[in-house]
């Protein structure tokens, strides 16, 4: 009887595989930001106050020199007028011979008569009070932001992965055959 022997050797293959690798290299971005603040520069120079005492001292009598030398010549002036006005009014009794009146008596009578000072209510004068306020002095200075942008970059190296097949044993069948007896 015959008998078939068949052999098969199978293919080997040997894989040599290198992976692909990547390198990746990163710079973070930085946002720098400056900022400068907003000002506000504000003055109040100070106001002048002027007050002036001289209206109320001058009612009151307290005078300056100028003043005081004016109305002592206006009532100097005065005290001559009404002096004439009274020798003038003497001298006219004198001359009245027709009156059967002792006219140097009357007049020395009446001379020892003085009147009797009225008293007169008057205000006293305000004194003179002025201010000159400042204008403010108002300086703003704007504020400002310096943006600054670094940008990240990305470097990146990329090996290609690689597969190298290589036949380590061929395939073979081997068919042989044999006889048997029995």
């Amino acid at each position: 009887m015959l008998r078939i022997n068949i052999f098969t050797q199978p293919i080997r293959l040997d894989y040599t595989i290198n992976n692909a690798k990547s390198n990746l290299r990163t710079t973070q971005p930085k946002v720098q930001l400056e900022t400068t603040p907003t000002t506000v520069e504000i003055r109040q120079p100070q106001g002048n106050l002027t007050i002036n005492q001289y209206p109320c001292r001058y009612s009151i009598g307290l005078k300056n020199i100028a003043d005081l030398a004016r109305d002592i010549a206006a009532k100097g002036k005065q005290t001559v007028m009404e002096t004439i006005a009274r020798i003038a009014q003497e001298g006219d009794q004198m001359a009245q011979i027709q009156n059967k009146t002792n006219a140097i008596a009357n007049i020395a009578a009446s001379s020892t008569i003085s009147e009797v000072p009225d008293i007169t209510y008057a205000r006293i004068a305000s004194p003179d009070i002025n201010y000159q306020a400042n204008p403010v002095q108002f300086n703003p200075k704007d504020g400002n932001v310096d943006l600054t942008l670094h940008r990240g970059i990305v470097q990146g190296d990329y090996q290609r992965g690689s597969v190298d097949i290589r036949i380590a044993q061929y395939p073979d069948i081997e068919i042989s055959t044999v006889d048997v007896r029995v």
